[in-house]
């Protein structure tokens, strides 16, 4: 790279490959994507980096602030991760986003505090209905899971028999199930692509958390149907630990469980919340 001549369109997209693409998940990457494609190259992309001010970030948070707080967030991790790169890489010297903060309407939030919308969550009966209803349906383990453990989809998929202290009765949350960063499709057998092991979101989402009485009964049955399916197919079963995974002993991809979710939903008269709600 001739750095002095080096354009914040091109430096964006290189850190956005080269650097972040291999360290995060896909997820975080289709976000991070979107960030800088849709955002910060259409408002300084043609930008030298050796020229960037101070001004040119505070005018970026007040302009995608007036559209979107959450965006105008999301913006201000990207820049401030990608100037700090740019300064470790010698190809700026000073980070113009030390210091700019978002614009006065964009509240600060409290730290590790939660704000519960009441529209978007069930109440205590309305949980206790779910978890009924979930029963007859091949989600009772991952709306156990969702709503009294706390975990996220991706997480729910991932987890094992042998994440289980059957002793202390914890769950040790070590991964999920997605898709490996720098892959495609056609480098793992069909159908595997989005269900491959890979790292969790955050140091912070590796846990281990404590199973209420009522969900580790349900482990045991659910062992119970896993070590059934074991037996009877045994020439075809994948024999891969995973607790919520298919007669086969497949692991579920992580919209398997959508189509049982939303008829759970409209069947038992709730309130049509997001899958992403039932942790709160």
């Amino acid at each position: 790279m001739v750095y002095t001549s080096l354009k914040v369109k091109d430096f964006m997209l290189f850190w956005l490959e080269k650097e972040m693409r291999p360290r995060i998940t896909s997820g975080s990457y289709k976000t991070y994507s979107n960030i800088v494609n849709n955002h910060v190259i259409p408002a300084m992309g043609n930008i030298r980096m050796m020229e960037i001010k101070r001004s040119h970030i505070q005018s970026l948070y007040y302009e995608e602030a007036a559209a979107s707080v959450s965006i105008a967030r999301l913006v201000k991790t990207v820049m401030n991760t990608s100037m700090q790169y740019a300064v470790n890489k010698k190809i700026i010297s000073i980070n113009p986003t030390i210091d700019v903060a978002l614009p006065k309407q964009v509240e600060k939030k409290t730290y590790h505090t939660r704000n519960i919308d009441t529209k978007k969550t069930l109440n205590t009966e309305q949980v206790l209905t779910l978890i009924e209803a979930s029963r007859e349906t091949p989600i009772h383990m991952q709306v156990l899971f969702a709503v009294l453990l706390g975990l996220r989809r991706c997480e729910i998929n991932g987890v094992k028999y042998s994440d289980i202290d059957y002793i202390n009765r914890t769950l040790k949350v070590q991964r999920q199930l997605g898709k490996k960063p720098n892959t495609t499709a056609e480098d793992f057998p069909a159908k595997t692509f989005t269900k491959q092991e890979i790292g969790l979101k955050t140091p912070s989402s590796y846990r281990t958390i404590p199973i209420p009485d009522y969900v580790f009964e349900a482990i045991l049955e659910e062992r119970k149907v896993y070590e059934k399916n074991r037996r009877r197919r045994s020439g075809t079963f994948q024999d891969l630990d995973y607790i919520c995974c298919s007669t086969y002993g497949r692991p579920r991809s992580k919209d398997f469980h959508w189509r049982h979710y939303k008829k759970l939903l409209e069947d038992n008269g709730l309130p049509d919340i997001r899958w992403h709600d039932l942790r709160k």
